[in-house]
C-alpha cells in the first residue's frame, strides 16, 4: 500500500488524470524481467489511435525500450518476435533479413544479428534513465526522469515505429494555426533546383519522408498558437527568441523547421521600422514573417551551395535544405482566418496595435522607396498604404529538412551557471526544482555529446553539476573527439566556401545560425554541425565572369571573425570555436590539436575545391568559362605580392610579370593595382591564410 500511495501521489503531481497512467506504471513496475506478454500489451497501447491519450502511447513506448533493453542479447528468437511486430521484419526466420528501409534511418546492415547490435546500441542511449528503474523500489527522482523524457516524441527510439505518420502530422497541426497559401512558383528559379530537392527528399528516411510530404503537398501555411510550447525537444516546439517553428518526429534525429511562423500574442504578423532606437534592417520590418524575394534568394543560394559541396567531396553538406515555399494569402486574425491585405488594413481584424503597426508600416514603405524598390500607384480608403508594403515584402514561408533548434548561443546560454533561470524563469516563464534543472542539463549533454554518461554524485547546483559530468572520464574523452569533429567540419565547409570565392558577411557562420545535433549514422551516435540561414551568401555563378576581390575579400574577412575570432579576444568569444570551446569545455591541449587540425582540413577542402573546379565536369557549368579561366589568378598575385620584400628591382619585375599576364587574360587597365590596393587593405587576414595562395604547381 504505501508503494502504492507514493506512486499515485507521483503521477497526481506529473499527469492531469493519473488513474490513466496508474495501471500502466504499476505494471511495468512489477516486471524486474523481460515479458513477453506485457511487450505485447504495450505495443497494443502505443499503436492505440483512439480513446488513448498521447501522454499514455508516449510511456507505453518508453516501458517497450526498457523490455527490450531487458531481453537477452542472444535470444534471438525474442528479438525476432520483437522485430516482426514493429514491421522491421516481414515474417520471422534467421534467414529473413530486416527491411531495408532501416538503411536510410542509420542502421548499417539488414543482417539480423548485426541489426540486433546496433538496434540495442541506439536504445542504450538512454541507459541512464533505465538502469535507475528499480521495480516498487524505484526512486521518485528516476521516475521523474523517466516520465519526462517520454515527452520528448524524438527521445522514443521505437515510437517511429508505432505512430502513423497521419496520426503524427494530425498531432502536428492540433498545436498550430493554419491559413491558405499558394504554392510559391519562382520563374527565375534554375532548374538544378526542383532536382536537388527530389534528390534531398530521396534519402529521408520513409518515416520522415512522408511527414515533410504531408506536411508540405498543400501549401498551407502554419502558425505558432497558445498551443505551441517552447520546450525542447517537444514534437512543435517554438525556441526561445525565434519566430520560427521546428519539429521533430518521434524516433527521429532529423528536425523539419517551418520559417517564420509569425509572433505569438495577438498579432502573428507585425511591421517594424525601429526597435530601441535603432532602424531594423529592411529584411526584418516585416515582423514574425519572412520576405518572398528573400525566401528565394536563399533557397537557390543554400541549394547551390549544397550541390558545390557534394560534387567536391562527395558527401552531403552539413546545411539545411529547402523542400517548399508557399505564399501567404491568410493569416490568423482575432476570430479567424483573415486576408493578407485586410489584416494590415482593418482595425478589427489586426487588433491591438493597429495605429502603431500603420505608422510603422507608412515609415517603412518610405524607407523601401529611398532604397530604391519600385513604388506602386496609389489606392484610396487605407489600401494604398497596405498594397505598397505588401507588395515590397509579399510574405511567404519555407520548410527546411536538416535544422537544429540546438544554436550554439543558446546552448552556450543553457549550459552555464545561469542556465535554468534562463531557460526556465525568462524564458519559459515557470518555477523550476532541482530536479527540472538536472533533466535540462541531461538532456542537452545528451544531445552535445551523443552517448551521456551522468555524473555519479549528488545534485548540488546546476554549476556543479555540469563540471561533474564533463569529469566523468568518458564523457570528457567523448567531449574532446566531438570538438576535434567539429573543429574539422567548420574548416571543411569554409574551406570549401573559399575555394568558390564565396562569402556570407558572417551571417552563415554567427552562433545564431549555427546549430549542433546527434544523429545515427552506420550505426553509431554521433554529433555534426548545421550551418543555417544562408541569406547572405555569394558565390559567383554562370553569369559573373569575374571574382572581384575588393568587395569579397573583406567579407570573407567577416566571416573568419564568426568562425574563429580574428586576432582579438573579444571576437573570440563570439567566435564558433569561442562557443565550442565554452559548450565542450576543452582545455590547452584539445585547443592545440584543434588549430593544428583546422589549418590543415582548411588547406586541403580549398584545395580540393579548387582543383574540382578546374577539372571537375558536374561542377564547372555551375561557373562562367571566363571564372574559372582565371581563377588561379588571384592566388598567384596574393602569394607574389605577400613575397615582395621591398627590393625596388625585384618588386618592378614582378609587378611587370603581373601586368603582363593580367594583359594577356583580357583584364583591364589598372588591374594590378586595384589588386595590390585589395590585398593591402586586407593583409593582416591575407598573411594569416597565405598557406592557402599556393597555385598547383
Amino acid at each position: 500500500m504505501p508503494h502504492q500511495t507514493r506512486l499515485f501521489n507521483l503521477l497526481t503531481s506529473e499527469f492531469h488524470d493519473a488513474a490513466r497512467c496508474y495501471q500502466l506504471f504499476d505494471e511495468f513496475l512489477r516486471h524486474r524481467s523481460y515479458n513477453k506478454g506485457f511487450c505485447l500489451n504495450l505495443i497494443a497501447v502505443a499503436k492505440q489511435k483512439t480513446g488513448v491519450p498521447w501522454y499514455i502511447r508516449r510511456l507505453a513506448t518508453l516501458m517497450l525500450e526498457h523490455q527490450v533493453l531487458k531481453l537477452p542479447k542472444d535470444n534471438l528468437d525474442g528479438f525476432d518476435f520483437l522485430l516482426v511486430q514493429l514491421k522491421l521484419k516481414r515474417a520471422p526466420g534467421k534467414h529473413e533479413e530486416i527491411v531495408s528501409s532501416v538503411l536510410k534511418e542509420g542502421y548499417s546492415s539488414t543482417d539480423t544479428q548485426r541489426f540486433i547490435r546496433e538496434f540495442r546500441r541506439k536504445l542504450e542511449r538512454l541507459s541512464r534513465l533505465h538502469e535507475k528503474i528499480n521495480g516498487k523500489r524505484t526512486s521518485d527522482a528516476a521516475l521523474r526522469d523517466f516520465i519526462q523524457v517520454s515527452r520528448q516524441h524524438c527521445k522514443l527510439s521505437l515510437a517511429r515505429y508505432l505512430f502513423t505518420p497521419e496520426e503524427v502530422v494530425a498531432e502536428i497541426l492540433s498545436q498550430l494555426y493554419v491559413t491558405d497559401g499558394v504554392n510559391d512558383l519562382d520563374p527565375s528559379q534554375p532548374a538544378f533546383i526542383d532536382t536537388e530537392i527530389t534528390r534531398n527528399t530521396s534519402l529521408l528516411p520513409d518515416y520522415e519522408a512522408e511527414i515533410l510530404k504531408r506536411l508540405g503537398q498543400t501549401s498551407r501555411v502554419y502558425w505558432v498558437s497558445e498551443r505551441t510550447t517552447a520546450e525542447i525537444n517537444s514534437l512543435v516546439e517554438y525556441p526561445l527568441t525565434t519566430v520560427a517553428l521546428v519539429i521533430k518526429p518521434p524516433g527521429s534525429d532529423i528536425e523539419f523547421e517551418v520559417k517564420r511562423a509569425g509572433l505569438k500574442g495577438d498579432n502573428s504578423l507585425s511591421v517594424v521600422y525601429a526597435r530601441d532606437g535603432y532602424t531594423v534592417p529592411p529584411s526584418h520590418r516585416l515582423d514574425g514573417g519572412c520576405m518572398q524575394w528573400l525566401l528565394r534568394f536563399e533557397a537557390q543560394a543554400a541549394t547551390r551551395l549544397g550541390l558545390i559541396y557534394r560534387i567536391v567531396h562527395e558527401t552531403e553538406a552539413p546545411i539545411a535544405t529547402y523542400f517548399s515555399r508557399s505564399t501567404v494569402y491568410g493569416i490568423p486574425g482575432q476570430n479567424s482566418e483573415v486576408r493578407t491585405m485586410d489584416y494590415f488594413t482593418d482595425p478589427q481584424s489586426f487588433g491591438k496595435g493597429f495605429d502603431e503597426m500603420r505608422v510603422a508600416m507608412e515609415e517603412s514603405v518610405a524607407a523601401f522607396v529611398d532604397e530604391g524598390h519600385l513604388k506602386l500607384p496609389d489606392l484610396p480608403d487605407g489600401l494604398g498604404l497596405t498594397a505598397q508594403f505588401v507588395g515590397q515584402v509579399a510574405p511567404a514561408q519555407a520548410i527546411l529538412c536538416g535544422t537544429s533548434s540546438f544554436r550554439l548561443d543558446r546552448l552556450d546560454s543553457y549550459l552555464s551557471g545561469a542556465g535554468p533561470d534562463r531557460y526556465f524563469k525568462e524564458g519559459l516563464q515557470v518555477a523550476y526544482s532541482p530536479d527540472n534543472a538536472r533533466q535540462l542539463a541531461d538532456c542537452l549533454l545528451d544531445e552535445i555529446l551523443g552517448v551521456y554518461q551522468p555524473p555519479d554524485c549528488p545534485y548540488e547546483n546546476y554549476e556543479k553539476y555540469v563540471k561533474a559530468a564533463f569529469s566523468v572520464s568518458a564523457n570528457r574523452l567523448r567531449a574532446n573527439r566531438i570538438y576535434l569533429s567539429l573543429v574539422e567540419q567548420i574548416a571543411k565547409f569554409w574551406g570549401t566556401l573559399l575555394g568558390v570565392r564565396g562569402h556570407t558577411r558572417g551571417e552563415s557562420f554567427v552562433a545564431r545560425n549555427v546549430g549542433l545535433k546527434s544523429f545515427w549514422d552506420s550505426g553509431q551516435w554521433k554529433v555534426k554541425l548545421i550551418f543555417m540561414d544562408h541569406d547572405a551568401v555569394e558565390i559567383p555563378d554562370a553569369s559573373e565572369s569575374n571574382f572581384y576581390a575588393d568587395g569579397g575579400i573583406p567579407t570573407m574577412a567577416l566571416d573568419e571573425v564568426y568562425i574563429w575570432g580574428g586576432r582579438s579576444l573579444q571576437h573570440f568569444a563570439n567566435s564558433e570555436l569561442g562557443y565550442l570551446q565554452r559548450i565542450y569545455r576543452i582545455g590547452s591541449n584539445a585547443d592545440r590539436k584543434g588549430g593544428n587540425l583546422a589549418e590543415r582540413t582548411l588547406k586541403d577542402s580549398y584545395e580540393k575545391t579548387r582543383q574540382a573546379l578546374l577539372d571537375n565536369q558536374q561542377l564547372r557549368p555551375l561557373f562562367h568559362k571566363q571564372f574559372l579561366e582565371r581563377l588561379l589568378d588571384w592566388d598567384t598575385f596574393v602569394e607574389g605580392y605577400l613575397q615582395m620584400n621591398n627590393h625596388k628591382a625585384a618588386d618592378t619585375r614582378w609587378k611587370k610579370k603581373m601586368t603582363d599576364m593580367l594583359a594577356a587574360k583580357g583584364y583591364k587597365n589598372g588591374a594590378v593595382e586595384r589588386l595590390c590596393e585589395t590585398v593591402e587593405k586586407n593583409r593582416e587576414f591575407l598573411e594569416k591564410y597565405s598557406f592557402l595562395f599556393r597555385p598547383p604547381r
